[in-house]
């Protein structure tokens, strides 16, 4: 196999940084970037590629490129006190214990590699050497301990494994890729974060550049509010770790079934949150949004059901919580101070909302909508009459779903 030219090399070391440059996405570049070194003469058969997230929900993901089938799914890892056993028996993680930041394995011939799985396996299907490269994202020691660089691996299954030229290329662009992968992975980390922390949409906007003070827009939804029953008492009869526990079980019997009926949910104020969705979006018409939070106070009860039902099992409390439903039009944006923004919504109908969710407690029901939320969706609602709602001259008619029964 021919030597690698080094204009080539230089050719595609220019492109993964003008690529970078643009687009930073590592999912797009992988494969193009293994091809490459494929035609210029390194013969690279199996690639893989792995950085730690911070992510809610995932603590890690890989990508793995072979030869033959190009680039697979990206695997995600979630958060775990204990070590994934495919990892633990794994040659990248001994590269990352021993602070080293490359380790090679020839499999042609019997060595320490047997020791790892993966690498009998690979050895197996024809593979011949096998490098790990750690391309670090800060200072060694800042690397090691945050886990912030990139992990991969290359493989070949030329007879003699990898020259000492295809070697240098190597040693030269993985660098370059590391640079590609750092400010995607930085990119997805804004994102990520955004999301957490101000939910889909709204991160979207921010992001965006809807970012200065007093930024946002009129629009008009159907508001969430709901609230936990009896959050002060529970608060003084269960410990900080216990209530804390709590408080994650029904936000996620509650605000998870928002998210999943395509709610956006915009803020935990204690242990209430507020969430709209939006009318007009994508041809939404107020029937249809309505709908939408309708099944969401449905999805919520079931899960609320079921989280009760392990605590109880468990000898853990349970919890109730009530829910308002309105609509009405809000101003949807940044609030605040300058040096300290939340975006959010305000106005009459979101204060109407929470105050609707108020009546719960008083009227026994666990759900309680207003009339412009009534009047789109066609349903035998039951009339609850009007009630005098805090902070307002007027008086509000409220209903509550057909079917249920008033608590106690």
């Amino acid at each position: 196999m021919a030597k690698p030219d080094p204009k080539a090399v230089q050719e595609l070391s220019d492109w993964m940084i003008e690529t970078a440059l643009r687009v930073s996405d590592y999912e797009f570049m992988l494969p193009e970037f293994c091809d490459r070194l494929r035609e210029m003469g390194t013969p690279v058969t199996r690639v893989s590629m792995g950085m730690t997230t911070l992510h809610p929900l995932m603590e890690a993901f890989t990508l793995l490129w072979t030869s033959k089938h190009g680039t697979g799914e990206m695997e995600f890892h979630v958060h775990a006190s204990d070590e994934n056993e495919s990892w633990r028996r794994s040659p990248l993680k001994t590269l990352v214990d021993s602070g080293e930041t490359e380790a090679r394995y020839d499999l042609s011939s019997p060595g320490p590699w047997t020791q790892y799985p993966l690498l009998q396996d690979l050895a197996a299907d024809g593979i011949t050497d096998y490098v790990v490269f750690l391309v670090l994202f800060s200072e060694a020691k800042t690397t090691l301990a945050r886990q912030d660089g990139m992990l991969t691996s290359w493989a070949t299954d030329r007879e003699g494994g990898f020259s000492d030229e295809q070697m240098v290329t190597l040693k030269r662009l993985i660098p370059r890729f590391g640079l590609v992968a750092k400010l995607a992975n930085r990119e997805r980390l804004t994102q990520n974060i955004a999301t957490a922390y101000l939910g889909e949409k709204a991160s979207q906007r921010v992001l965006d550049g809807q970012i200065k003070l007093g930024d946002g827009q009129n629009i008009r939804a159907v508001i969430w509010f709901s609230d936990m029953r009896n959050s002060t008492l529970l608060a003084e009869r269960l410990s900080p770790d216990e209530y804390l526990d709590l408080l994650n079980d029904y936000f996620d019997a509650l605000a998870g079934a928002v998210i999943k009926n395509g709610g956006e949910v915009l803020r935990f104020i204690g242990d209430a949150a507020l969430a709209i969705f939006p009318i007009g979006e994508d041809g939404c018409t107020v029937t249809d949004a309505s709908r939408r939070a309708l099944r969401a106070t449905t999805m919520a009860a079931s899960r609320a059901d079921h989280r009760n039902a392990a605590r109880i099992s468990d000898g853990r409390e349970p919890f109730e919580y009530g829910i308002g439903l309105h609509v009405g039009d809000i101003m949807y944006g940044n609030i605040g101070v300058p040096s300290r923004i939340e975006f959010s919504v305000i106005g009459a109908a979101a204060n109407e909302a929470a105050r609707i969710e108020g009546l719960t407690k008083t009227l026994g029901e666990t759900v309680l909508v207003s009339e412009a939320f009534a009047k789109g969706i066609v349903t035998p609602w039951r009339d609850l009459d009007k009630h005098a709602i805090r902070g307002s001259e007027h008086q509000i008619t409220v209903f509550a779903p057909p079917g249920n029964e008033p608590e106690g």
